[in-house]
């Protein structure tokens, strides 16, 4: 190389690239020949912004390291520099060169993010074996961005893959829900014989079989439709401030023939002095159907399920169905709350389902803000805990005020 001016800069390549650093530019030269001669792209500047410009814009796949003497003239240092590519976004890996690195300026190059030191004074074979410290360093960074690059890639795949079957399932609403309503429609005529008799008890069984199947797949669809809503963003809240000691109440009117057919006990504990809730009332009466109807399937007959509510100023308004059926082993405890997942053991196999319910109630709750907790033991029951936030509630004697002002 020769060093006619202060600036020496080659294009560097995609090897192992280095920037010398140096206002000696005999030194420079000779330490850039050294270099070259073992196989490094070398590019030689003497001044800092000469080596900003060298250093900016080099990607993880071309990343130079940086030698630094750490006197550059009389107005500027190695160290100062060192600040500086700080701030710039190629945040090269730096060497500090000096022939006398006393401790201070040793420790105020590290802080200033240097990787390493060089003594000018040292045989080249030193700077070599610092060379292959600060490149191991670069493959690692390499492979780090790789992984990240990996990481994202399948990230924004799955996502994609997410909205593309969150799309294709809202999409199937009207092609799905319409065949199934007729069905549906038609076999509840001819339960109730709308049309004319129906005299073989063969085929009014047949019918019931069609109505409560299409019933239940029904259902199924609409769980797998809002969930995907979920999934996708496009679930909303129609809000509004009620009461919700008579939406349980409500609830539990509606099932109870669920329980009653299961041979469960149910019983209700809902304190007079809750406050109104806001929130909406549609999607919290599916969360109580989904709570309710979970605890009835799950626990044998005999048994019993209760429900509650409770106000707390710090953890809001919360529902709390527990049963003491056949339980969750602990591990299964995060399983159970993602879609499809179902407990696998001899008892929960015995009861249909998609394992939609769980989920879905905690979509519906984290919508409101709130929260879904789980507690349970094999064999001992499970309780399921629903909380709204304190922002949710509306105390009755403000709501009567309102309603007196209006």
């Amino acid at each position: 190389m020769s060093a006619g001016s202060p600036n020496l800069m080659p294009q560097l390549g995609h090897g192992r690239a280095v920037v010398i650093v140096d206002d000696d530019l005999c030194y420079a030269e000779s330490l850039a020949d050294i270099l070259a001669a073992k196989g490094y792209e070398v590019a030689a500047v003497g001044t800092a912004d000469a080596a900003i410009q060298a250093l900016r814009g080099r990607d993880g796949e071309n990343e130079a390291v940086a030698l630094i003497d750490v006197r550059l003239g009389v107005a500027s240092s190695g160290v100062d520099l060192l600040s500086r590519l700080g701030e710039d976004s190629s945040d090269p890996i730096c060497v500090m060169m000096t022939a006398e690195m006393d401790t201070q300026t040793a420790i105020a190059a590290l802080r200033r993010g240097a990787y390493d030191y060089f003594d000018k004074l040292c045989e080249p074979s030193a700077l070599l074996a610092v060379l292959d410290r600060c490149f191991e360093k670069v493959q690692l960074r390499r492979e780090r961005r790789a992984a990240h690059e990996a990481l994202r890639a399948a990230k924004e795949e799955a996502e994609a893959a997410n909205r593309a079957k969150s799309e294709f399932l809202a999409t199937m609403n009207h092609e799905l829900r319409t065949p199934l309503n007729a069905i549906i429609g038609f076999s509840e005529m001819m339960l109730q014989e709308v049309m004319g008799k129906l005299d073989n008890d063969h085929y009014r069984s047949y019918v019931a079989d069609i109505h409560a199947s299409g019933t239940h797949l029904l259902e199924i669809i609409q769980d797998i439709l809002e969930l995907a809503k979920a999934e996708a963003g496009k679930l909303e809240l129609r809000e509004d401030v009620f009461d919700l000691r008579a939406v349980v109440r409500s609830v539990g009117g509606m099932m109870g023939s669920l329980w009653q057919d299961a041979g469960v006990a149910a019983t209700f504990d809902l304190p007079e002095t809750l406050p109104l809730l806001q929130a909406d009332e549609r999607k919290t009466r599916q969360v109580l159907f989904n709570l309710i109807g979970n605890a009835v399937k799950f626990t044998p007959r005999g048994g019993h399920i209760g429900v509650s509510a409770r106000f707390d100023a710090e953890t809001g308004l919360t529902v709390t169905v527990a049963d003491d059926g056949i339980g969750i082993a602990a591990q299964d405890l995060d399983r159970v709350l993602k879609p499809f997942e179902r407990v696998d053991n001899s008892l929960s196999r015995r009861h249909y389902g998609t394992g939609l319910g769980l989920p879905l109630v905690k979509a519906i709750m984290e919508l409101h803000g709130g929260t879904v907790r789980l507690q349970s033991e094999l064999g001992l029951g499970t309780t399921v805990i629903a909380a709204f936030p304190p922002e949710r509630t509306v105390m009755r004697h403000a709501a009567d005020l309102s309603m007196t002002a209006a």
